[in-house]
């Protein structure tokens, strides 16, 4: 508990000399192995982005049933820390509450459209998020009240939200993709709800969340289990569990430790034409984790594994978003797992789109972590307003001053 308070009192405040002095204490699986030296070799020889050679050690999942008591949501009060800051400002902030989706009607085809569906909803939740606060007590609030209370009362993404080829044991990506910023968005207005609203909405994250914790991935060298990774360590914040931090922490070591000295994610930067973009998302998600481990007085993005962190990772995607050639050096075939080509990849990630959504948004929380800018990142950063990317809320916004 005394974590908490300390946790709540420093709120993202990555500057000073406390955050900076934190280091990598209770690690969260003892040990983080020896290097998987055969799988980076067997990863770099594979002809095919799904051949066996990408079969690993799979996702260990900890935590499968999440049990809370009442009491734990009333008493919820905005652990992840709310900055009002002039990065809040988005372009727009979306007025018109979506309509709850209780069927999210997933297709079988992995990937497919479906976040075409999805799309404007993450508009929605992470720009109000940002407008709020920018701007307390203001229409953003209510509109998030609203949201998440006619979501929660009809019990939404309650049918079809698991991939169906894998409906056994996986949550869609496109609904894993929702729970961080739900999580945030309550945790903004927990301050705001009436102990029986709290209760409600709780319980219908909890749900989501204990789903996306039993997803199972063939290997935890895999960004979706990352994603799995950063809802437990959110959700673990907000409703104070030890269990679903430690679990987060683990996937965090694993990820430093199964990454190449490169700072390249085999499983990621094999993916055909999308080798750099999945690259990057990885390390978005690994940074997003990273920001958010600092209320816990944790300073993850300096965990070095044999010399290694994820700061190898920033300086590969850095060299690569300049020179997409690179992509050759692992890309491999990648049938219905990639747009583009191995010859010319995809670079969309860089892009920023009229909402303020970007894929590098994490840039502006390594930077603030650390004190490193990368070179052309950072330069593609430079006119931001509020930027945000799908997965992981309005990044800039949420985590500094």
């Amino acid at each position: 508990m005394v974590r908490f308070i300390i946790a709540l009192i420093m709120s993202f405040t990555f500057a000073t000399p406390a955050v900076a002095a934190v280091k990598w204490n209770n690690p969260g699986s003892g040990k983080a192995g020896s290097d998987p030296k055969s799988y980076w070799v067997k990863a770099k020889k594979a002809k095919s982005c799904n051949g066996p050679e990408f079969d690993y050690l799979t996702d260990k999942i900890s935590v499968k049933k999440i049990t809370i008591d009442p009491s734990v949501y009333e008493g919820i009060t905005s652990p992840l820390g709310m900055n009002s800051s002039k990065k809040c400002k988005f372009n727009f902030a979306s007025e018109i509450v979506p309509k709850p989706l209780i069927d999210a009607k997933i297709s079988s085809k992995y990937g497919g459209f479906d976040n075409e569906r999805f799309e404007g909803i993450y508009d929605f939740i992470n720009t109000n998020i940002g407008l709020n606060r920018l701007q307390p007590m203001g229409p953003a609030q209510q509109r998030l009240k609203e949201f998440l209370l006619t979501w929660s009362a009809a019990d939404a993404l309650s049918k079809n939200i698991r991939f169906k080829l894998m409906e056994e044991f996986r949550l869609d990506f496109h609904i894993q993709s929702m729970i961080p910023p739900l999580i945030i968005a309550y945790s903004d207005v927990s301050d705001h709800l009436s102990n029986a609203e709290k209760i409600q909405i709780g319980t219908w994250i909890n749900r989501l969340v204990e789903q996306s914790q039993q997803s199972d991935f063939y290997s935890r060298q895999d960004n979706k289990a990352y994603l799995r990774h950063l809802i437990a360590l959110l959700w673990g914040i907000v409703i104070q569990n030890e269990e679903l931090i430690a679990q987060a922490k683990a996937g965090y070591e694993h990820a430093i430790l199964d990454m190449r000295p490169d700072g390249t994610f085999p499983k990621e930067v094999s993916r055909g034409g999308t080798g750099i973009k999945y690259q990057n998302r990885a390390i978005n998600v690994l940074v997003t984790m990273a920001g958010y481990a600092t209320l816990i007085g944790e300073n993850w993005i300096e965990y070095e594994v044999n010399g290694r962190s994820i700061k190898n990772a920033v300086d590969w995607i850095d060299k690569a978003s300049q020179d997409p050639s690179m992509n050759k050096i692992y890309a491999r075939e990648c049938v219905g797992g990639s747009d583009g080509t191995i010859e010319n990849p995809i670079m969309n990630y860089l892009d920023t789109l009229r909402t303020g959504s970007s894929d590098i948004a994490w840039v502006e929380i390594y930077t603030g972590l650390t004190g490193d800018k990368p070179a052309f990142l950072s330069q593609k950063m430079r006119d931001y307003k509020g930027l945000w990317s799908l997965s992981y809320g309005p990044q800039a916004c949420v985590v500094m001053k």
